[in-house]
């Protein structure tokens, strides 16, 4: 192989075995077209131009005829006759049916009967599947639906009453497609008495019953009307849905909205076709038309339009193969509606363009097109209805994974609470005054009325010696008993959340947890643990809703708790947490410093990463004249954190060119070797004033009261004028417990809990201004406090 075919081969590296999703389409489009083209050109096509010249409705028997060749059930369950064919092979053969034919309309309302048909197959109900779902299978009868208003469903003005054992209908469905042909309407109504949707199988012929011919822009042989329903009364058993039909509505909608797309893109590819064709025996100046290069152009703008459009209707019909779609809205379909729609506007645009004062006439097919595809874009929702349905989607998507994130980690969060409350509990020891009120208060939240040093103590000192044997590397083959057994009432209640924590502690500092990103089995998940060990862990992590385990026994960790393990800033802030609740457990057990200084406080050590990006990404376009200060010529950033250089080398990482002077009390060089943090031998109060400070960073944990005002009395004075002083805040949680929890955190590195809005008032007693809390999150337990020098 020569060099260059080596590279080529190296680039392309396709598999021979693979199947695309494009050579699949193809086949099913080469199908559709041995199977039903010549039915389209032959029956359907024929007088298409005149019936819409005329606003003639197709004919009932082309829908008869297009049964009897098996097009009516090409995607209908096998066990009603039909081919059981998937909805991307059923979309695929609507789009070209729509190449195909002259009528637009035609592909549309074939579609719509065969879901009419798969609505009543989706009631359930074995009267109106039986009587009706035959003939609509063959085409034999034809049936529509009817929802639109104009209004909210829960304000239809068409509505049901049950009148002793028969069912009144009253109202008007304003935008019926097929209404002057159809032989069957779903209408869907509102309850008198409930208020809610129902739908309803209604007959043409039944009394009081009238469709009413409608006049359109285009579509002319849709058969566009309206249904009149005047005191129609109706057994019980014509009743589709009892309840909720809005749902099913929904998912009706879902699927229309994909294979109206289907009907865009077909007519797209057709008049792209038939514009070519059309302007290849044209010439002027002497020469082709075609080999103008902005005609080339303007071909190839509505090739990549076209393409585009199918990238988008090919990814919706794939999803619909997916277990996981939601029921009631697609998000791809909308998005897939709407493209091809705005993509069919822009082609329709440069059609008229490219065809001149021919665009304009009747007698050619260019201003027909551009009438009949505005008629398609206005089915399933307006345009604008799209847009803003996606962007609710969007917003209520967004917010609700930040909830269930938040919700994942406040789980794990009350395993720490648990943690805590046991470690109280068998705490025997005499502190001092502030450390005393906070165990206090942990142990009155948590309602364990006095300490139970026996068990607690027995099964702590059990966690402490396992934790540091996995750390050590010696795992045992199984986990330890538990707590099960050794307590009870609330006690217990502690004592199980307490074992889990430290299941999560284990799971996550020996990776168990970040390799359950995937759904594991319990030797996939082990890596280099223990299988016995490993599924002791797994259980507990199932009993804590951390992990979820699927019906084939492979375990998965909470979705809401992918971003504190892929990796990153949030990563290094749940560990973070989760060895200071370890390290401050043992602690308060011992007696003992754990060792890790300020590292180990809230908002300094492994949460520097997440509260450095948040200051730049997300605060410094709002703490006012701060970018311009940071670029001033000797300004510099001034980190008061203490926590051997974590916080100062993530402050200088994500502030690039900006020098950061780091406190540190035994002056330690950190760990960089670009120069850009240095370090001063001095506690959080040794800023001086002409340190020329842009910024001055100074978590408060870990700090008493008065060494608190002297530290922030220090930095305001260090700042430039409109330099801004920083305070990274513990927050505690709404919850009793969790309050406690962060007080006794603080309590036992040797800080005091700030009261509501101390830290603010410390900041103005300082001299500054502006003085907010501009950010705060819940799940990192940090808020920020800020003030401005004048």
């Amino acid at each position: 192989m020569t060099a260059r075919a080596h590279a080529v081969d190296v680039m392309n590296r396709a598999d021979p075995a693979h199947r695309t999703l494009d050579t699949e389409i193809e086949e099913i489009r080469r199908e559709a077209r041995r199977r039903f083209g010549s039915f389209v050109l032959d029956t359907a096509n024929p007088g298409a131009h005149f019936r819409n010249h005329e606003r003639r409705p197709l004919d009932n028997r082309v829908f008869e005829q297009a049964g009897d060749l098996g097009l009516m059930r090409f995607s209908l369950p096998a066990e009603i006759g039909g081919e059981g064919r998937d909805k991307l092979a059923w979309g695929v053969v609507v789009e070209e049916i729509a190449r195909l034919s002259r009528d637009p309309g035609f592909a549309v309302l074939l579609d719509i009967s065969v879901e009419i048909t798969e609505l009543l197959l989706s009631s359930g109900r074995p009267e109106l599947i039986e009587r009706y779902v035959p003939d609509l299978a063959a085409g034999r009868r034809f049936g529509v639906q009817g929802a639109y208003e104009s209004r909210d469903p829960y304000d239809y003005r068409s509505t049901a009453r049950l009148d002793g054992d028969t069912w009144v209908l009253n109202g008007v469905k304003r935008f019926v497609a097929g209404a002057r042909f159809a032989d069957l309407f779903i209408l869907f109504l509102r309850d008198e008495a409930s208020n809610d949707m129902l739908a309803f199988l209604v007959e043409k012929d039944d009394p009081g019953v009238t469709p009413v011919h409608m006049d359109t822009m285009g579509m002319n042989t849709m058969g566009l009307g309206q249904v009149l329903l005047d005191e129609v009364r109706l057994p019980q058993w014509r009743l589709v849905w009892r309840a909720d039909a809005l749902s099913e509505l929904n998912t009706y909608a879902r699927i229309r909205r994909t294979m109206s797309a289907c009907g865009v893109l077909g007519a797209l590819d057709g008049v792209v076709e038939n514009c070519v064709e059309s302007l290849a025996p044209r010439r002027r100046g002497g020469r082709r038309v075609l080999d103008h290069q902005n005609v080339e152009r303007s071909v190839g703008e509505m090739r990549m339009l076209l393409q585009t459009a199918r990238a988008s209707v090919y990814r919706a019909l794939d999803g619909t193969r997916s277990p996981d779609r939601d029921p009631h809205f697609d998000e791809f379909a909308t998005a897939a509606k709407h493209h091809a729609a705005e993509c069919a506007l822009q082609v329709g645009r440069l059609v008229m363009s490219l065809q001149g004062g021919e665009a304009y006439m009747s007698a050619f097919p260019w201003e027909r097109f551009m009438r009949d595809i505005l008629g398609l874009i206005s089915g399933q929702g307006s345009q604008e209805m799209l847009l803003i349905q996606l962007g609710q989607r969007t917003i209520v998507g967004l917010e609700g994974r930040r909830v269930r994130e938040e919700a994942a980690e406040r789980t794990v969060a009350r395993l720490a609470d648990s943690w805590w409350a046991l470690h109280a509990a068998a705490s025997a020891g005499e502190y001092g005054e502030e450390l005393g009120e906070a165990v206090g208060a942990v142990l009155a939240a948590a309602g364990l009325t006095e300490a139970a040093t026996g068990p607690a103590a027995l099964l702590l000192d059990s966690a402490h010696a396992l934790l540091a044997a996995v750390r050590s590397g010696q795992v045992p083959a199984a986990l330890p008993p538990g707590p099960a057994g050794l307590s009870e009432g609330r006690l217990a209640e502690s004592a199980a959340g307490a074992w889990r924590l430290l299941a999560c502690v284990i799971a996550q500092e020996t990776g168990l947890l970040a390799r359950l990103l995937r759904p594991c089995t319990v030797r996939e998940a082990a890596g280099e643990l223990p299988e016995e060990f490993t599924e002791g862990l797994l259980g507990l992590l199932a009993g804590a809703s951390v992990v979820r385990v699927d019906r084939d026994g492979r375990y998965a960790v909470d979705p809401g708790l992918e971003r504190v393990l892929i990796g990153g800033p949030r990563t290094s802030a749940f560990a973070a947490r989760l060895r200071r609740a370890a390290a401050g457990g043992a602690q308060l057990r011992t007696g003992k410093p754990a060792g890790a200084g300020r590292a180990a406080v809230a908002g300094c050590g492994g949460e520097a990463a997440a509260l450095a990006d948040v200051l730049v990404n997300s605060l410094l376009g709002r703490l006012e004249g701060l970018p311009e200060l940071l670029d001033r010529p000797g300004a510099r950033v001034g980190c008061a954190a203490a926590d051997g250089g974590r916080s100062a080398v993530e402050l200088a990482r994500h502030i690039p060119f900006v020098p950061v002077l780091a406190l540190e009390p035994d002056g330690a060089p950190v760990p960089v070797t670009d120069g850009s943090v240095q370090v001063r031998a001095a506690g959080p109060e040794g800023f001086e004033d002409d340190d020329r400070l842009a910024l001055a960073w100074l978590p408060t944990a870990g700090l008493t009261g008065a060494g608190l005002r002297e530290a922030v009395t220090a930095a305001a004075g260090a700042l430039l004028p409109g330099g801004w002083l920083l305070l990274p805040c513990p927050l505690p949680p709404k919850r009793p417990l969790g309050a406690a929890v962060v007080r006794l955190e603080l309590a036992v590195a040797g800080g005091t809990a700030l009261a509501a809005g101390e830290a603010e008032d410390l900041l103005r007693s300082a001299g500054l201004s502006h003085v907010r809390s501009d950010w705060e999150d819940a799940a990192l337990g940090i808020r920020l406090v800020a003030g401005r020098r004048r």
